[in-house]
């Protein structure tokens, strides 16, 4: 049985993918991955919320199976997700994002505060403050050195078993099934033979378009009107900071950031670090579920 349509529409001058799991006649909801993911790693959370929903997943420039671009900026990605509710005229959806997602979303929300019904933040409030860089010329001209090492292309993998323990060394929580089935839909041939991600190299540019605003964050999440679920990982210290068993940010921080939102629901999740969709899906799945109940 076919569970998904595999469907296109542009923004701006690129075919974007997207993959639409039905139910069309349901409340529409959106679900954007964060950086260098793809739609796929959604798969559980858009097969628990298809019977109420009818769940599109984004594959954002540069990710997954939509076309590419020889540079990207944040504010390129906010103009994907809202071409995709333009292109299909969707009323008042629930706006899923994590990671990159989640700061995708948080934007949005704010430019257009009239649009969504609700809104779903996952490990998406920005990283913890970074390191103070003095000499900006430094800064720039390494990210122009990543740019550099992308054209060339990183190595690829040789096959999918490569891909599979490259996934289970990143995130050791991944159980097998759902490694091999990540690098299975997560690559696609080369023409010599060998595998690469379905993300392009380039995304790098973004290194070199701006750092995180904090600030200019807040002033869109200050805008937002709906309710909005925040959630974190219980472990997600150790994606963020390297440090094992702690939230990524301090409760200060984080309490600053939540107060922006008018109507913000926060919950951590026990037994997740930032990829809480692989870690705990159910968890995921059950406190998304109870708040879009009442929204």
């Amino acid at each position: 049985m076919v569970e998904f349509q595999e469907r296109f529409f542009r923004s701006g001058t690129l075919r974007i993918h997207f993959r639409d799991w039905g139910n069309p006649d349901a409340p529409p909801l959106v679900i954007v991955h964060g950086l260098r993911d793809h739609s796929h790693s959604f798969d559980d959370l858009a097969r628990g919320l298809r019977d109420r929903f009818h769940v599109l997943a984004l594959d954002l420039r540069g990710h997954g199976d939509s076309e590419t671009t020889p540079w990207y900026a944040f504010g390129h990605f906010v103009f994907d997700l809202h071409n995709l509710i333009r292109a299909l005229r969707l009323v008042k959806p629930i706006v899923i994002g994590h990671s990159l997602g989640g700061e995708i979303v948080g934007e949005w929300g704010g430019l257009f505060p009239e649009l969504p019904r609700a809104l779903v933040i996952i490990e998406g409030l920005g990283p913890p403050p970074l390191p103070r860089h003095d000499d900006f010329v430094a800064w720039a001209r390494g990210g122009y050195e990543r740019i550099d090492q992308a054209l060339t292309g990183p190595p690829g993998l040789p096959d999918l078993d490569a891909a599979y323990r490259r996934l289970r060394e990143r995130n050791p929580r991944l159980t097998e099934e759902r490694a091999r089935s990540l690098a299975l839909l997560g690559t696609r041939a080369r023409e010599d033979g060998s595998l690469e991600w379905k993300f392009d190299p380039m995304l790098v540019t973004m290194s070199i378009t701006g750092r995180f605003d904090l600030d200019f964050l807040k002033a869109h999440w200050s805008r937002i009107t709906v309710p909005t679920l925040i959630l974190h990982g219980g472990d997600s210290g150790e994606f963020w900071r390297g440090q094992a068993g702690a939230p990524y940010l301090d409760s200060d921080d984080l309490a600053g950031r939540l107060a922006c939102f008018r109507q913000s629901h926060f919950a951590e999740i026990p037994g997740a670090g930032h990829m809480i969709h692989f870690d705990q899906p159910a968890a995921l799945l059950a406190a998304i579920g109870d708040f879009v109940a009442g929204v």
